[in-house]
């Protein structure tokens, strides 16, 4: 057989040479693009997030107490809102009404409108205060919906509904709030109301608050109180991302305060098309007489981002590390505002 020639070799190694070539360029070219992603607030949308054609057309309002508690109104303290100016005056405050992280055995029924700069503390200072500024609010929308969803359970053990009766009405206007169609006595109907009214767990949604809001500094967070990222395309709710691709026509939704963001995760979690999947991990934990639990519910997360598992992975070790999980059975308790040194 003959042999291939010098030259033959001298050219394998020079095609060798310009493939390795090639693959360190793109290596190179993906590290770039990945650091630039990280710098830029032109960040993908969640894969989970309301689409255009499922976005609210207004700030979702607070359910009325007549739906949600009728004659318990006082199931859930007022929460006393708070402003501070600085990371020094947040944490006064929260000393103020003995709020330490983490919390031993119930929370005080603050609410943080907006977050001071953060950027000057230690990790351990803007973890404690990150958490102690979310963890209310979570608490406080949790068991709003908490309340509601015994509320509908109630009605539905009491048999079918009359047309026209308060309780019709009732459930008309949450079948209309959680985008449920059907027969209000149907078993469809009274199966999926009851799969979109009820709670996240507290560790999970400040686990992800975390996660997509860099600890509270992210500029959209800053500016807009917005904590997931959250897109709207209506140029009046929204401010113009610094690095919108050309043509795009979205905008990221500004909230009056961190409750109404707070709020606006939950709704998305229980109405989001995307989130279909984790509604039905929770409904099993449901029926298994599990707690719900972070943990567990966070499988149904793949679809919130393009990273898919490696995202889910990424929420649970959250969870894991900041020892989250220790949150479950939390309860508000009332606080007195003249406490709160920051408290305007």
């Amino acid at each position: 057989m003959a042999q291939p020639d010098s030259g033959w070799f001298e050219r394998v190694a020079e095609y060798r040479r310009w493939v390795l070539a090639g693959m360190v360029a793109l290596a190179v070219l993906l590290v770039f693009a990945g650091w630039a992603l990280l710098q830029s607030d032109e960040t993908p949308p969640p894969a989970g997030m309301l689409e255009r054609d499922e976005e609210l057309p207004e700030e979702i309002p607070e359910l009325p107490a007549d739906i949600t508690y009728d004659e318990r109104q006082d199931v859930l303290p007022p929460l006393v809102e708070l402003r501070a100016s600085s990371a020094e005056e947040l944490e006064e405050a929260f000393a103020a009404v003995d709020y330490d992280w983490p919390p031993e055995s119930t929370v005080p029924a603050v609410s943080v409108r907006a977050f001071p700069p953060l950027g000057d503390l230690t990790v351990d200072e803007r973890r404690s205060l990150f958490f102690r500024t979310l963890l209310p609010l979570v608490l406080a929308e949790n068991q709003v919906m908490l309340a509601t969803r015994e509320r509908i359970q109630t009605i539905f053990a009491e048999g079918d509904v009359e047309q026209d009766s308060r309780e019709a009405r009732l459930l008309q206007t949450l079948a209309d709030r959680f985008r449920v169609d059907g027969d209000l006595n149907s078993a469809d109907f009274r199966e999926e109301l009851l799969r979109r009214v009820d709670v996240v767990p507290a560790d999970m949604a400040l686990a992800q608050a975390a996660n997509e809001s860099g600890w509270g500094q992210s500029r959209f967070t800053r500016e807009a109180n917005n904590l997931f990222g959250v897109w709207t395309w209506h140029e009046n709710r929204g401010i113009v991302p610094e690095r919108r691709a050309a043509g795009a026509t979205h905008f990221v939704r500004v909230f009056p305060n961190l409750r109404a963001s707070v709020r606006n995760y939950l709704y998305t979690i229980n109405v989001g098309d995307a989130y279909s999947g984790l509604r039905d991990v929770r409904e099993q934990a449901r029926a298994d007489g599990d707690g719900l639990s972070g943990l567990y519910l966070a499988t149904g997360l793949e679809r919130y981002s393009e990273r898919g598992e490696a995202y889910v992975a990424e929420i649970q070790s959250m969870i894991r590390s900041n020892n989250l999980a220790e949150l479950s059975g939390l309860e508000l308790t009332p606080v007195e505002a003249t406490r709160l040194l920051g408290e305007q």
